[in-house]
């Protein structure tokens, strides 16, 4: 028959039982019944990932720093000191008129907008601006005329724009005069002073607009005179096209 190994006193046995308050053991055995251990419940302190953040979670005891180190500031809030960004690439071409230039943006370009002006009122404004262009600058565009054709004196508006031409030649730039755009629904006599000074325009280095724009409403403001961002990208493209065709 199969052996049993033989019994003998039961072994002691122990049960702990674990809360949030100091642990309580209970041990059971042949000769005591009951015997209570109080032991201290101890906390883990807080991790690494919890001290950068500078919060610890609930429940947790927050770290002790060692004696004699120096108090540790905690943020919430992370925050560095940047410099300002400067561009990649030097500019290299100033494109400067009247409100039509507003919002005309391309590579390397500095765009100055003065609404309103005339070739009279850039040749003001000319010399400082000059003064004022980084040296890498070796281009300029010119977009000015359509203030001008507002009023009926189309032999003063060639005299304006001769003194302004005259003024630029002498900077040791490229010069680009940027032809005006053809209005929507304007009245037949300014249709013919804009068509006037557009080939007159023509003999200088001339970038034509007037046939991109011309009978496409599409690409105007609601004013008929301003382009809108369709025919500002329109805009864009096409003086770039004759620029960088004409280098």
């Amino acid at each position: 028959p199969p052996r049993h190994p033989p019994v003998g006193p039961r072994q002691p046995s122990a049960l702990v039982l674990l809360n949030s308050k100091p642990t309580s053991i209970l041990v059971r055995g042949c000769h005591s019944w009951q015997k209570q251990l109080q032991r201290p419940h101890r906390l883990p302190g807080p991790t690494k990932s919890h001290q950068l953040c500078g919060s610890v979670p609930t429940g947790q005891a927050p770290a002790r720093q060692p004696a004699g180190s120096p108090p540790l500031h905690l943020s919430r809030k992370f925050t560095t000191s940047r410099p300002p960004l400067a561009p990649l690439f030097a500019p290299t071409t100033l494109i400067i008129g009247d409100s039509i230039m507003r919002g005309i943006r391309f590579f390397n370009a500095i765009t100055l907008s003065f609404p309103g002006a005339t070739a009279a009122d850039i040749a003001v404004k000319i010399p400082s601006v000059l003064r004022s262009l980084p040296s890498s600058v070796h281009r300029i565009i010119l977009h000015v005329g359509c203030n001008d054709t507002a009023r009926p004196q189309s032999e003063q508006t060639k005299r304006d724009f001769q003194y302004l031409t005259d003024l630029l030649k002498d900077c040791g730039k490229s010069i680009f005069i940027s032809g005006p755009l053809p209005m929507v629904n304007n009245n037949s006599e300014r249709f013919s002073r804009l068509l006037s000074l557009n080939t007159w325009i023509s003999s200088f280095s001339f970038i034509d607009n007037f046939n991109c724009f011309w009978n496409r409403p599409e690409y105007f403001n609601s004013d008929g005179i301003h382009p809108n961002r369709s025919g500002r990208s329109l805009l864009v493209s096409n003086i770039q096209y004759t620029v960088h065709t004409s280098d």
